[in-house]
């Protein structure tokens, strides 16, 4: 399933200013292909989920297709976020 790296959690938690109350879903996004999608939201039983750096990630279960064998990363070149598909 979906790897989060402590960095990218920590770029979100200060960006998004969230506190240890705060839960980030991630999602499909699409148009003309498929994208991330991030926002605030509150969790349901049966949501995968993921605590990095004190930040909870969870996905629906309609969406768990798009992130298994990912990670979400850092990006050191331009400062931003990436999901890419993990190396073994």
């Amino acid at each position: 399933m979906l790897q989060i790296t402590e960095r990218a959690a920590e770029i979100y938690k200060n960006d998004m200013e969230l506190t240890n109350q705060d839960e980030i879903r991630l999602f499909v996004r699409g148009a003309e292909g498929f994208f991330l999608g991030v926002e605030k939201s509150a969790s349901e039983q049966g949501d995968w989920s993921l605590e990095v750096n004190g930040v909870r990630f969870f996905i629906k279960e309609d969406d768990l297709w798009m992130f298994d064998g990912m990670t979400l990363d850092f990006c050191n070149k331009g400062d931003c976020i990436k999901l890419h598909h993990r190396v073994h």
